[in-house]
């Protein structure tokens, strides 16, 4: 089992950059269970290859029809070919393009006729240097560059918001980028280029010099950027294309209107998509169908502050609930009647205290959600967590045992007896924390020696916890049962493991956020999938779509959060 370095203080943000644009149009597209679909008529097939390789194996193929907000992507098998079904692209004119880092094509079209197959091979080009390092992978980026793990692993947090195209590009000198990571610190959690929030406080954070630490990392960022020539002084690594099983899916991509952040998702009943907008003040609703979202405002109850949600859940009666951030308030929507409520945090007047995440998915057990508001106005208890009556619509806080530490987390999930999870991010902290629903005491539970922290969740049917390990680029299953950890490392060096489900049968699935993988892990043989997504999505959080027929592979989806995108994933192959 290989573990990561610890990362050292200086974590900051860098922002600027730009979020790609996207079509208006959905193209509808019937949709199939692709196991059916790889022994069905063909739309559209072809052969990858370039002058230097000949076939190649794990190119990722994208069909897109001029002015849609759905792709359909498929990859290329060992033998260099990739394959659409009939059932996934209408009769139209679609452009074709392709992710193969280190190479590229020509702008290409393909006309699928009515009943027809469309034969249409590819012959990529080699990209050159700064092509390639514009398609490069975040994880791609640190592999190459010097330095030690501990300075590397301070580069995480600049993905929180955008590429590492962004600082590694930058010509920016020690002292400037120093400064520069100093101004980062006085934006909100959920800044970004488009939407670049401060913190109330940000005056008092500016008017003081750069930290000895954001003097370390400005240095560290100087040294491998652009700012003494006009190329990098180390060889630019990437990683290889995926092989096998790896290359045996259908990723439909859909792209969503007015540079909508989505930051968590959730499945209904009904098939809908619902999804958090990390700065805009709305709780949303892709139907994969139509490619169509629908957008209900969420009331702002705190101008001047910043908008946006993050986790968003479900209950028992189909209600959709959204924790909003900086807006200090959980929304409530009831789909049937289209209304949205607000409920603010007891604090909600304070400062920067801002809800995050939040529960529902148990709360019929006793009536009762768990969310949790971070930031708050006492420094000694910035966190705070709260059980909410969903008869009363009262808050009623759960406070930790006394003389213990505060009840940080990032992540919250419930369990099928609505007790409560907490995993806390922090790279230093070596423990997850259970509240009980019942008699509020919360217990610690130690996480296995390495780098700790953990940040996103799920509990399966067995009422076990996976849970990923950011830092340590791990995912891990704990069973309260006999309180034994289970950790697998992902195969990724510097993935950054983000969030992690099961499948209920024999997968786990996961998103790595610095790769643009995708992974399914067979928990039974220890075999590891690694799907190339077919651009730059940036995950965050990932729900696993289930299936209770046995024939039917289970499937995820996840979302671009810098990107404005939702993605899902499905495999050809158990």
């Amino acid at each position: 089992m290989t573990t990561a370095a610890r990362p050292g203080n200086a974590l900051t943000r860098l922002f600027f950059g730009a979020i790609a644009s996207m079509g208006l149009l959905a193209s509808p597209i019937v949709g199939s269970h692709p196991a059916m679909a790889q022994n069905g008529p063909a739309a559209l097939v072809g052969t990858v290859s370039s002058p230097a390789d000949g076939k190649m194996e794990g190119v990722v193929v994208s069909a897109k029809r001029p002015g849609s907000t759905i792709m359909v992507s498929v990859s290329t098998n060992a033998q260099g070919q990739y394959r659409f079904p009939q059932d996934r692209l209408a009769p139209a004119v679609y452009d074709i393009t392709i992710r193969a880092v280190g190479y590229t094509l020509a702008p290409t079209v393909a006309t699928i006729q009515s009943g027809g197959s469309t034969q249409l091979d590819l012959s990529l080009a080699k990209a050159a240097p700064h092509v390639l390092a514009l398609q490069m992978s975040n994880s791609e980026w640190i592999q190459s560059a010097p330095g030690t793990p501990v300075q590397k692993m301070g580069l995480f947090r600049c993905f929180d918001c955008h590429g590492l195209q962004r600082p590694i590009f930058s010509t920016k000198n020690a002292s400037d980028m120093a400064v520069t990571l100093q101004r980062m610190t006085a934006h909100t959690a959920n800044s970004s280029p488009n939407f670049p929030f401060f913190l109330q406080n940000a005056s008092e954070i500016l008017s003081t010099p750069p930290t000895k630490a954001q003097e370390d990392l400005g240095a560290y960022i100087a040294s491998i950027n652009l700012s003494s020539g006009e190329s990098w002084p180390y060889r630019l690594q990437t990683q290889p294309r995926p092989t096998g099983k790896s290359t045996q899916a259908i990723i439909t991509t859909y792209d969503l209107p007015d540079f909508a952040a989505p930051h968590d998702t959730l499945l209904d009943k009904e098939g809908n998509v619902w999804f958090s907008d990390f700065q805009h003040q709305f709780i949303s609703k892709l139907n994969p169908k139509t490619g169509k979202v629908t957008r209900y405002p969420v009331p702002v109850s705190k101008p001047g502050f910043p908008t946006g949600g993050l986790g968003i859940t479900i209950d028992k009666d189909g209600n959709i609930w959204e924790g909003m951030m900086g807006q200090a308030q959980i929304a409530m929507l009831d789909p049937k009647t289209e209304k949205v409520s607000i409920y603010l945090a007891p604090e909600w007047d304070k400062v920067d205290t801002r809800f995050t995440m939040i529960d529902a998915l148990n709360s019929h057990v006793d009536g009762k959600l768990w969310t949790k508001t971070n930031g708050g106005p006492d420094p000694g208890h910035p966190n705070k967590l709260y059980q909410f009556d969903l008869a009363t619509k009262k808050f009623n806080e759960v406070l930790p045992p006394a003389g213990k530490r505060d009840i940080a987390a990032y992540g919250l999930i419930t369990d099928l007896d609505n007790n409560v999870y907490g995993l806390d991010n922090n790279p230093t902290q070596r423990q997850i924390w259970r509240t009980d629903a019942k008699t509020g005491e919360t217990t610690y539970i130690d996480l296995l020696a390495g780098v700790g922290g953990a940040r996103r969740g799920h509990i399966d049917s067995q009422n076990r916890l996976w849970f990923s390990q950011f830092y340590a680029n791990r995912y891990a299953m704990y069973d309260p049962k006999s309180r034994k950890m289970t950790v697998w490392d992902v195969p990724v060096t510097y993935g950054g493991a983000y969030d992690v489900g099961f499948d209920d049968v024999k997968y786990a699935w996961g998103a790595d956020m610095s790769t643009d993988l995708v992974q399914r892990l067979n928990v039974e043989t220890g075999e590891w999938n690694s799907y190339l997504l077919p651009t730059s999505i940036n995950t965050r959080h990932i729900d696993v779509q289930k299936s209770s027929d046995p024939n039917v592979l289970s499937s995820m989806w996840t979302e671009g959060q810098q990107t404005s995108k939702l993605v899902h994933i499905e495999p050809l192959a158990p």
